[in-house]
């Protein structure tokens, strides 16, 4: 049996967490927008899809998403599809959401004459400095699995009738609260 590959996390800086509303307008979005711990980069990460689209859980940096923009034809509108390059992932929902998400920061605008048409907009350099100088949470992504300890005398059989939640995909997953580690100590010699 092949082993999965191990994931590696990577520590961010959580600068905003917003909503934004499809192309299409039928429904929203969720994203974040995170930097490196050094402040250098940001990058775009779409936490949910409220209609239920798929898409690849996937950090993307702003430099990516801007060279895809800039790859566009000068002076004509350009579809969502032009970001599809700054994705390693394969989902067909993956630029159009990063476009919702640009369009929510101001960097794109809809095209007024073409149906689903973009053009850049606003200024991407005084957006990326005024993202940078926000100080952020820690912020880990991938998360960590938590796993729940289970007793020893427990068994893993599933109460008959019930169905296992097979649901997978892109609910929104908040970091693990971290516990609280420290330890009770009892004074054994009052003063």
């Amino acid at each position: 049996m092949a082993k999965k590959p191990e994931v590696v996390s990577t520590t961010y800086h959580r600068l905003l967490d917003s909503r934004a509303a499809t192309l299409s307008g039928s429904s929203a979005i969720q994203y974040a927008l995170l930097a490196d711990p050094d402040h250098a980069q940001v990058f775009l990460l779409i936490t949910a899809a409220e209609g239920g689209g798929n898409f690849n859980r996937e950090v993307v940096g702003f430099d990516d998403l801007e060279a895809a923009v800039d790859a566009a034809p000068a002076g004509k509108p350009f579809g969502s599809k032009q970001l599809k390059g700054a994705y390693q992932g394969r989902s067909n929902n993956n630029a159009p959401y990063a476009c919702a998400a640009l369009i929510a920061q101001g960097l794109l605008a809809k095209a007024p004459d073409v149906k689903f048409g973009l053009v850049k907009a606003g200024d991407w350099d005084a957006w990326r400095l005024q993202m940078m100088a926000l100080p952020g949470e820690l912020f880990v992504f991938p998360p960590a699995p938590v796993e729940a300890p289970t007793p020893a005398t427990a068994t893993s059989v599933e109460p008959k009738g019930k169905k296992k939640d097979k649901r997978g995909g892109n609910r929104f997953i908040p970091l693990a609260e971290t516990a609280d580690t420290s330890e009770e100590v009892s004074d054994a010699n009052p003063a």
